[in-house]
């Protein structure tokens, strides 16, 4: 195992090896656990082993790709009550010609109208319970609605 780290890029990622310009403050072979500092190698990770490194790297990962995740299916989410509100929208004429029939003959046209509403909000509320249960981007990407 090199006892020598260098920091050919920057201070933020070293690189172990036999010829490094500063002396590890702990044994390892990762480079990314240490940065240096006014001229002093720093150990991110406070000294724990690399296998605990490794571990500590993996939760981090796994962490990162469920913010991702969530912040897909958010994303999702908000194109599904766009494309509903879009949708809602277009039938706002329909809305006025119901009032003035039903003004003029007495019908209760505007009660269908407000029927097709119903049904895209109650399509937009099933596509957001469908999407809090997609489990992977793969599945975000191929959902449509």
């Amino acid at each position: 195992m090199a006892g020598k780290i260098s920091f050919p890029h920057g201070n933020d990622w070293g690189v172990i090896g036999p010829e490094g310009d500063h002396d590890l403050p702990v044994d390892s072979t990762l480079g990314h656990r240490f940065h240096l500092v006014d001229g002093e190698v720093i150990d991110r990770y406070d000294g724990v082993t690399d296998d605990e490194v490794r571990r500590l790297d993996a939760e981090r990962v796994v962490e990162r790709q469920a913010e991702e995740l969530q912040a897909a299916r958010t994303a999702l989410v908000r194109r599904v009550k766009a494309e509903a509100a879009g949708r809602i929208a277009t039938l706002d004429w329909k809305v006025e010609r119901a009032r003035e029939r039903d003004a003029l003959n007495g019908t209760k046209t505007l009660q269908d109208v407000y029927a097709e509403r119903e049904v895209i909000r109650r399509a937009s509320n099933e596509a957001e319970a469908a999407i809090a249960k997609l489990a992977s981007q793969e599945e975000i990407l191929a959902f449509s609605w």
